[in-house]
């Protein structure tokens, strides 16, 4: 009984090494940073209409790990996200994530990971930042940090909306 605990013990840490590898995790400026290479890319994780409205980083593709939807009134999955990403990008690719705040961004460097790319990061804090004592998005982030942003499109970079995602989906 004690040797099948074990066995069963080990295989479940192992599956844990595998799955849970730890995503390496940076500030904003480092990401920019990391940028000038030219196989590396950031990836703005946010909603289209996140991107559009609240502004993104200059250099970043928006690639949403979920959209908004009137008729539910809330986020779904792209439940495309990872081919999106495979679409864009080689797995050889250094793939930064970026969201509000840092949590969308980590669960998309994660599915990523086992996507099978290599290289991915998460920025901390994320575009906005952490929530201030009045509960505004100041804390960290890129912006707040001052550094490029736009509110401009560059179709290059803009999400490649499918035809088939377009049904009850905001994308303005």
């Amino acid at each position: 009984m004690k040797k099948l605990f074990r066995i069963a013990l080990f295989s479940a840490l192992a599956v844990l090494t595998v799955s849970g590898q730890e995503i390496e995790s940076v500030g904003p400026a480092k990401a920019l940073e990391l940028t000038n290479n030219p196989t590396t890319y950031l990836v703005d994780v946010r909603s289209v209409a996140e991107y559009v409205l609240i502004g993104h980083p200059v250099m970043a593709y928006n690639v949403p790990l979920s959209f908004w939807s009137e008729t539910e009134a809330t986020f779904v999955p792209n439940d495309e996200f990872v081919r999106d990403l495979q679409a864009r990008f080689k797995p050889e690719d250094v793939l930064i994530f970026i969201c509000r705040a840092g949590g969308r961004s980590l669960r998309a460097a994660q599915a990523a990971r086992q996507a099978g790319f290599a290289k991915v990061v998460n920025v901390t804090d994320g575009f906005e930042g952490k929530r201030d004592v009045d509960g505004h998005f100041t804390v960290g982030g890129w912006k707040p940090a001052g550094l490029p942003y736009t509110y401009d499109i560059d179709p290059k970079l803009a999400y490649q909306e499918k035809k088939s995602n377009a049904a009850s989906l905001v994308r303005i």
